[in-house]
């Protein structure tokens, strides 16, 4: 197993001698390729990146990150930025990362092969080698983050000068232009997944995550998202390729994964880990509790007996270019369907139903209950955009790692 607690006591941990060229770091550090993680919900960009943990020519951080929203929110990067200040704050803000006992969420507090572990970095050893690599560097954001990055992979023992490419785990596609502002023209790699079995998963794990998500203005943004696809990244880069989860346990997927990466393959990538230690996870995740790395069990939320048949055959007809893009498995179109399906789309889908049920609404503030019919309306009227774009010609094409990308 590849252990990486860090511990507290002040004489282990990093090397913090005078012959470190800290400045050469950084210059290094400032010529790694800028790569960005985003995903349209529950497709796997966490497994994604977790099998990237441990690669050595990767730099990345523990999980998604929104470094950017950080630095324009805080009080610390006024003008005359004290670092000290900033380095608590952002410390604070971000505890999880550093103590990941405290991530219960992502079930980052039982890491390991027995569970019992957690990443334990050392915050003083952090916060020291940060203030080396920003030595005589200008203290703007892309400087900022690039020594996070770079401090945090030195305490979890990584070799920074063999790293190759940043990958920055921005997760949602609205959040790029902050990231391109500091790293101009990064390649985007895109998260995706069966879009029916994305559905469910993308409404009924964030019901359990979060009650103010059992809404249908959530479940509205979820199928908006899931359609929308890659297509949301393409105004922020002319490099943008989808992969999907179900493909992520197949090495050749993986040899191809890494070819458009620029990084080499290596054998880290079948286990999933974070700070070097086994993940299975999030709370709401299906993988059993021997298993390392991807598991066809964690994919399968039965979406084909949640959905029901008219759910199925709305997503059938206008999703199914997206479908055979991608080879999911769908029914082919014949004419008689565009006419059904235009009756169809105002009828509720089987998970939004709840919302205007007898005991949903008992339960709900009025104002709710608005909201959720104007929500519904949107969902329906998105739908039948959606229609018309297919019935005049749209085509949904989308480039996709496959076994045989060059």
């Amino acid at each position: 197993m590849r252990s990486h607690i860090i511990d507290d006591s002040s004489n282990r941990g990093v090397n913090m001698s005078n012959n470190v060229d800290y400045n050469g770091l950084m210059k290094h550090l400032d010529s790694l390729k800028p790569y960005a993680l985003i995903t349209t919900g529950r497709t796997g960009s966490d497994f994604l990146q977790s099998l990237l943990d441990s690669h050595t020519e990767v730099l990345t951080f523990n999980g998604i990150f929104f470094f950017h929203e950080f630095w324009q929110s805080s009080r610390c990067t006024n003008n005359n930025i004290n670092l000290s200040d900033l380095l608590d704050q952002f410390c604070g803000c971000f505890i999880e990362k550093f103590k990941s006992k405290y991530d219960y969420k992502e079930r980052k507090d039982c890491l390991g092969v027995d569970g019992n572990q957690s990443i334990d970095i050392d915050l003083i050893e952090f916060k020291k080698i940060v203030t080396l690599l920003l030595d005589g560097v200008e203290l703007i954001s892309k400087n900022f983050m690039l020594a996070i990055y770079g401090a945090y992979a030195t305490c979890l023992k990584q070799d920074i000068t063999k790293k190759k490419i940043l990958l920055h785990h921005i997760h949602q596609p609205g959040r790029l232009p902050d990231y391109i502002k500091d790293f101009p023209n990064p390649k985007i790699l895109c998260m995706t997944r069966d879009p029916r079995s994305n559905f469910v998963s993308g409404v009924e794990n964030h019901r359990l995550y979060e009650k103010t998500r059992d809404t249908e203005a959530f479940l509205f943004g979820t199928i908006q998202r899931i359609i929308i696809d890659a297509y949301a990244a393409d105004r922020f880069s002319d490099d943008v390729i989808t992969l999907k989860i179900e493909d992520l346990g197949r090495r050749c997927i993986l040899l191809s994964l890494c070819s458009w990466l620029g990084i080499k393959y290596e054998n880290t990538m079948i286990e999933s880990t974070w700070g070097g230690l086994l993940w299975r996870g999030d709370r709401v995740s299906r993988r059993q509790n021997l298993e390392k790395g991807f598991s066809e069990k964690m994919l399968d939320n039965k979406w084909n007996k949640k959905l029901s048949t008219k759910d199925k055959y709305i997503f059938n007809f206008i999703m199914n270019d997206r479908l055979l893009n991608y080879g999911y498995d769908c029914n082919k179109i014949y004419l008689h369907d565009y006419f059904i399906v235009f009756i169809l789309l105002i009828f509720p889908l089987k998970l939004e139903m709840r919302y205007f049920s007898v005991e949903y609404m008992r339960n709900s503030h009025y104002r709710l209950i608005i909201q959720n019919i104007f929500s519904y309306a949107r969902r329906v009227r998105f739908f039948y955009k959606v229609y018309f774009q297919k019935l005049f010609g749209f085509k949904f094409l989308r480039k996709l790692i496959v076994c045989d990308y060059k």
